[in-house]
């Protein structure tokens, strides 16, 4: 994935403010589960690929399999909180950038759908999901437009209520 791939890079980056360097590799390991949150959502199983240019390299990408939706989700998880240890709790909200709270957004999603995934509730990941989502209201800065549809209008393509979202030109 391109992500993976800007994430290694961004290891070997020297003369940068490692600050940036940091937001960087977060934001890279955030998009990288939130595009394994859609295929498993999509698509149930899917192989968990950690480095695609090496699977290139030395042709192995015929050998990979995949996953079963709760290794997955785990993985998902895993990527999670890397990002978080990496991301700046706070960016101002104008530049629409990721955060430390976009990534713990996410995962409060994933939380929720992966307690299901066996076919019974697990309590545990219930209870995972409430504590972030209460983390993220309490203390994101976030807030909710007054009327949800202006979510839906060019002038607010980066607002207080955006955690993750794409941004349209």
């Amino acid at each position: 994935s391109i992500a993976i791939t800007v994430y290694n890079r961004l290891k070997e980056v020297t003369g940068v403010d490692q600050k940036v360097v940091n937001m960087c590799m977060g934001e890279a390991l955030t998009w990288k589960a939130f595009a394994y949150f859609f295929l498993v959502r999509s698509f149930g199983e899917v192989p968990i690929i950690h480095d695609m240019s090496a699977m290139m390299a030395d042709n192995s990408y015929n050998e990979v399999y995949k996953a079963p939706k709760e290794d997955v989700y785990n993985y998902i998880v895993m990527l999670l909180e890397k990002a978080m240890t990496l991301l700046p709790k706070k960016v101002a909200n104008k530049d629409g950038r990721i955060d430390y709270y976009s990534a713990e957004a996410l995962l409060v999603k994933v939380y929720l759908q992966k307690a299901g995934v066996t076919g019974q509730l697990k309590q545990e990941d219930l209870d995972k999901a409430a504590s972030y989502a209460k983390d993220v209201i309490e203390n994101s800065g976030r807030q909710l437009l007054e009327v949800y549809s202006d979510n839906f209008r060019m002038q607010n393509n980066k607002n207080l209520e955006a955690l993750i979202s794409w941004h349209w030109d």
